[in-house]
């Protein structure tokens, strides 16, 4: 039987999960994190980039590749609603595209006729280029 994990709800995590919050549509670096963070309890780089593996693990945050760069980004997963439907990510300025829901489901439907495949909608990535970097 696998013990069931302890989520500590410290000062640092909520002030990271409540600056995520209020940048939701907004994706950031590690160091770009800890520049916009102010108040008395900021943590330092080390412990965001450990909150933020924890929240990664956690399923409430996502990682992404920046462009074409090694560097990650992270935005705050939008609850329930990022289960549903495709996430695109532009491989020039890494910015996070959600699909309309009805458009993931027909090509869930698709694939999943050609290849007889269960797709983890909630995990699929697509990667190309937006609007603005085409």
């Amino acid at each position: 039987m696998e013990k069931a994990k302890k989520i500590y709800q410290t000062e640092q995590r909520k002030l990271l999960l409540q600056f995520l919050q209020e940048h939701k549509t907004e994706q950031y670096s590690i160091d770009e994190i800890v520049s916009k963070l102010t108040g008395e309890k900021v943590p330092g780089k080390s412990t965001v980039y450990r909150l933020m593996k924890q929240l990664v693990e956690d399923g409430l945050v996502k990682r992404c590749n920046k462009g074409n760069s090694r560097q990650f980004t992270y935005q705050l997963l939008d609850g329930e609603c990022c289960n549903h439907h495709f996430h695109m990510q532009c491989e020039n300025c890494g910015k996070l595209i959600h699909l309309e829901e009805q458009e993931t489901k027909k090509i869930q439907h698709f694939l999943e006729q050609m290849e007889d495949f269960d797709l983890d909608v909630g995990k699929s990535m697509l990667y190309g280029r937006c609007k603005q970097c085409h």
